[in-house]
């Protein structure tokens, strides 16, 4: 493959050096497919299945979900769910995937007329398909927690 060379101004190197490894780094993520997924969902454990489930219904409907209410739902504090979104990002950033939840910071207008900010969490919808089957899997394969304890 042959090579070009473009002039960069030299104040500008550090930017163009810096474009240049995000793209390739970009370029370099693979997409999530079933197998991937299921793969991932059957190694995590329960209360990470727990929030991806959850956040992948939630996003499957087309809203995100507050993170207070997915830590009650997963019967965790904030702190803890979000503990387990930075362990899911590490993971998927391991198997050089996107990540499967995003957080993100919205404002939340208050009943007293003050704004705050809220923690949500979602899923790219495609996502949260492949993950509703993984979960649809391995309600299939283990009709009960007990058999799932024993495997």
């Amino acid at each position: 493959m042959p090579y070009i060379m473009i002039p960069v101004p030299e104040e500008h190197v550090e930017e163009v050096m810096q474009y240049t490894l995000r793209a390739i780094a970009q370029a370099a993520i693979e997409p999530w497919d079933t197998e991937s997924v299921t793969e991932i969902y059957s190694e995590v454990d329960e209360a990470t299945r727990s929030l991806l489930a959850f956040v992948a219904r939630a996003s499957f409907e087309g809203e995100e979900l507050a993170a207070t209410k997915a830590a009650q739902q997963i019967q965790l504090t904030v702190r803890e769910a979000a503990g387990i979104i930075n362990e899911l990002s590490s993971l998927t950033r391991d198997t050089n995937r996107p990540g499967l939840i995003q957080s993100r910071t919205v404002p939340e207008r208050l009943p007293n007329g003050r704004v705050t900010d809220k923690r949500v969490f979602q899923m790219d919808r495609e996502i949260a398909e492949l993950v509703q089957a993984a979960e649809q899997a391995e309600l299939r394969g283990a009709s009960s927690p007990l058999e799932r304890e024993t495997e």
